[in-house]
């Protein structure tokens, strides 16, 4: 294997490893306070929002649009999601419930 190509790949390791390392290894002896602990845990939540809702109701000109068969998968996953509070199972039902609601809104 020549030298270049062995480089690039510990380059890529450390690139890649150091970013997520260095700050575990800096932050693990500190304590977040309770407020900031309580905002973290709707993380997840607020990135799915700003992911999911501009699917749903926009179009790729920018329009803002109404499309029942996304809205109508989108209504019980979000049920499903407040009560169960599991992504992969919300991400798995989204999809039977998207593409069943296929056949019967052609």
């Amino acid at each position: 294997m020549r030298l270049s190509i062995l480089l690039l790949i510990f380059g890529m390791a450390a690139v890649t490893f150091l970013p997520r390392f260095i700050p575990l290894a800096l932050f693990t002896r500190w304590s977040l306070p309770e407020g900031v602990r309580r905002a973290l845990h709707f993380m997840p939540t607020a990135i799915m929002a700003a992911i999911v809702f501009p699917v749903l109701f926009s179009s790729p000109e920018g329009n803002i649009i109404f499309e029942p068969r996304l809205v109508l998968a989108a209504v019980p996953v979000f049920i499903f999601s407040v009560r169960v509070k599991n992504l992969w199972g919300a991400v798995v039902l989204g999809m039977i419930v998207y593409w069943a609601l296929g056949f019967f809104l052609r």
